[in-house]
């Protein structure tokens, strides 16, 4: 068993990161926050993780929206990891927190569309993992000529319950030599 895994989100139906009694150190913040796993739930396709922007004018962008029904809990900890698809005729821009733009390099932001899931129909490209304190924020930009009367994104995956194991560390080297076996995984913030 190798003592450190790297997650990543691979093609395929959406795996947990780990499961119960699973440790993880997760990137964000420029450091490696560590925890154990202690609960596990799926977050299935679901009419109620289905968020409208509302409706957007031809060309026009419907602004920051935060995901509130996404909110997670603090104490105890705990983590979503996440999935989202189009329903309508909009890019989205998604974000982990009200700052953390993915899906970016320095000069573009990758947006997630209606077509996204004809290129990658298991939306592997579009995994998030979120904190507390990070919650999604989604925008979406209206790219017809035409008026819009709604912009949903749907989202589906998994919630963790943690226990905050109160450790951070800046070097993989230094996470490995405290607690491996554990799994890497990168929130963002980088």
């Amino acid at each position: 068993m190798a003592l450190i895994d790297f997650y990543y989100a691979q093609p395929g139906p959406i795996k947990p990161v780990g499961l119960p009694g699973h440790k993880l150190a997760i990137w964000a913040a420029a450091k490696w926050s560590c925890y154990k796993i202690v609960f596990l739930e799926p977050l299935p396709l679901s009419a109620d993780l289905v968020f409208d922007m509302g409706a957007i004018d031809a060309g026009a962008v419907s602004g920051d929206t935060s995901l509130a029904n996404l909110e997670l809990t603090g104490e105890p900890p705990e983590m979503a990891q996440l999935r989202c698809y189009a329903l309508d005729d909009i890019k989205a821009t998604v974000k982990r927190g009200a700052a953390d733009v993915r899906f970016k390099t320095k000069a573009i932001i990758a947006k997630i569309t209606r077509f996204t899931i004809q290129i990658d129909p298991c939306l592997h490209t579009t995994e998030i993992i979120a904190l507390k304190g990070d919650q999604p924020y989604i925008n979406a930009e209206n790219p017809t000529d035409y008026n819009l009367a709604q912009s949903r994104l749907g989202y589906f995956g998994f919630r963790f319950g943690l226990e905050d194991l109160r450790q951070t560390f800046t070097k993989v080297e230094e996470v490995e030599k405290a607690l491996a076996p554990i799994t890497l995984v990168a929130a963002g913030g980088y």
